[in-house]
């Protein structure tokens, strides 16, 4: 590569889509992960062809190029831009593609000048099928596959009716024909989308398909209707940033009771009865209160491990817990999709076949 090319490269990363992935894919590793996402995915050449899109030959970038990309932190990535050569099947799809090849390669996504790490956000898994599933479908399905839930929110679904321990919500409003929700995951089956390339392979005759999208219940406080978008919103539930006032709990100790030992060691001074029974006590003193700062300065150190221990197993619990819950809605997603057949894929539109297929890094 000249010298105006390497010149002229970050800018050209920096505004398509682009995966940077930690190590050189193999050829055949990137076109089976590219064909998840487009089942007729191809080469031409170095470069893959998927939906409408150009997958460049991976490009190394070292720590200067990955400084001026915004990735200072990283000695050397590889770079696989995406360039749309065409209509795209569905809006963004050339972007998806980057952030999904970043996610299963274990890189990161670039696009509009913003790194992002796709594995902070698993996303939701997503169903595709032919039409809306009646609820005589669909129903024995989450019955046997979602947490069932107690009771009816009625504030939340005044129109739900609880059936087999799954809340049932018929909406049949703009895009949202039907809710369902167990105790923890929401399924909402929409219809009127563009068909995504695994669709078109799979009904090449149909002009639009359903999703039925699986979500955590937690995420969206708003009731679907017309304009509701009950997968993609923020939760509404979550957690308060509050902070305790601990200053009272843990302020800092005040000094030493050492006054007996320095009353005394000034007295004698000062009267010239400098008696070695008196040194010694002053002595005995101050090896006391150095003995007592020791302790507390090993108590300090003991108790700022202790948090760090502390935080870092908070971190993996909370982490392990994440990745339970984007499994559960993957076993849920497989489970309609097998009972529907219909085809089971992540927020990105790859597809998957078990489980642990949603998981990041699961190509590296």
């Amino acid at each position: 590569m000249g010298w105006f090319s390497k010149l002229l490269l970050p800018g050209r990363l920096r505004t398509g889509p682009t995966a940077l992935l930690p190590a050189r894919p193999d050829p055949k590793t990137l076109l089976a992960v590219a064909q998840l996402a487009d089942p007729e995915a191809r080469t031409d050449g170095d470069d893959i062809l998927a939906g409408g899109s150009r997958i460049e030959s991976p490009v190394e970038l070292t720590g200067e190029v990955l400084a001026k990309l915004g990735v200072p932190d990283e000695e050397r990535l590889w770079a696989c831009r995406i360039a749309a050569e065409g209509p795209l099947p569905v809006d963004f799809f050339d972007k998806s593609l980057a952030e999904g090849i970043a996610y299963r390669l274990g890189g990161w996504s670039l696009c509009q000048g913003e790194p992002l790490d796709p594995a902070e956000d698993g996303g939701d898994a997503l169903v595709y099928l032919p039409a809306v599933p009646e609820p005589e479908e669909i129903l024995p399905i989450l019955a046997e596959s979602l947490r069932h839930a107690d009771a009816v929110d009625t504030a939340r679904w005044p129109e739900g009716e609880l059936i087999e321990g799954v809340v049932h919500v018929p909406v049949r409003r703009g895009r949202v024909a039907d809710v369902y929700a167990g105790a923890d995951v929401l399924v909402t089956v929409e219809e009127g989308h563009r068909l995504p390339p695994a669709a078109q392979t799979r009904w090449p005759y149909l002009t639009e398909v359903a999703i039925a999208r699986v979500s955590p219940v937690a995420r969206t406080e708003q009731e679907p209707g017309e304009d509701a978008e009950p997968a993609g919103a923020a939760s509404g539930a979550a957690a308060d940033d509050r902070t305790e006032d601990v200053t009272s709990a843990e302020a800092a100790p005040g000094p030493l009771d050492a006054g007996s030992d320095s009353e005394d060691a000034s007295t004698s001074t000062s009267t010239g009865v400098g008696s070695d029974a008196e040194g010694a006590q002053a002595a005995e003193g101050a090896e006391a209160a150095t003995s007592r700062d020791d302790a507390t300065s090993r108590d300090d150190a003991e108790g700022t491990e202790g948090a760090e221990d502390t935080e870092d197993t908070t971190d993996t619990e909370g982490t392990d817990e994440a990745r339970g819950a984007l499994l559960a809605r993957a076993a849920v997603a497989l489970a309609l999709a097998d009972g529907l057949r219909g085809i089971a894929a992540d927020s990105r539109g790859f597809q998957i076949a078990e489980a642990a297929d949603v998981l990041p890094g699961g190509h590296a």
